[in-house]
């Protein structure tokens, strides 16, 4: 049993975990799914969000020990990055969005396209 959720994961209370509670908690609890609402890798003790289900109310745990939980789907699998990224022009306004171009972002781009190491004097005048 996975005791690491990812953010959007949908679980449930195991069974186990059910069977200790009290009979009016376990009849709230038995059967709804939740959303796991923090990022397992970042977060030990997730966030998990039930909604409103018929006549139970929504419902947030925080601090839920990930080994109570069980996984009933995983979330939909994220679209990779894209391989270029905006970045900005040789000497043009950071500030204006019409100067940024396309480049690569895991390459490194040519002293034409903008690539290369900065002067220390470039560096100081960076910002201005």
């Amino acid at each position: 049993m996975s005791t690491e959720f990812p953010m959007n994961a949908k679980v449930r209370f195991t069974q186990e975990r059910l069977s200790i509670l009290t009979a009016r908690d376990r009849q709230g609890l038995a059967g709804r799914i939740g959303v796991v609402q923090t990022d397992g890798k970042l977060i030990r003790k997730p966030t998990v969000y039930f909604p409103t289900d018929g006549t139970k109310p929504e419902l947030r745990l925080f601090a839920v020990d990930p080994r109570q939980l069980e996984l009933v789907e995983a979330p939909p699998a994220t679209e990779p990055e894209p391989e270029s990224a905006p970045r900005l022009n040789d000497g043009a306004n950071p500030t204006d969005p019409s100067n940024l171009t396309p480049g690569t972002a895991g390459g490194e781009a040519s002293a034409s396209e903008g690539g290369g190491t900065l002067s220390q004097d470039e560096l100081d005048n960076f910002f201005d």
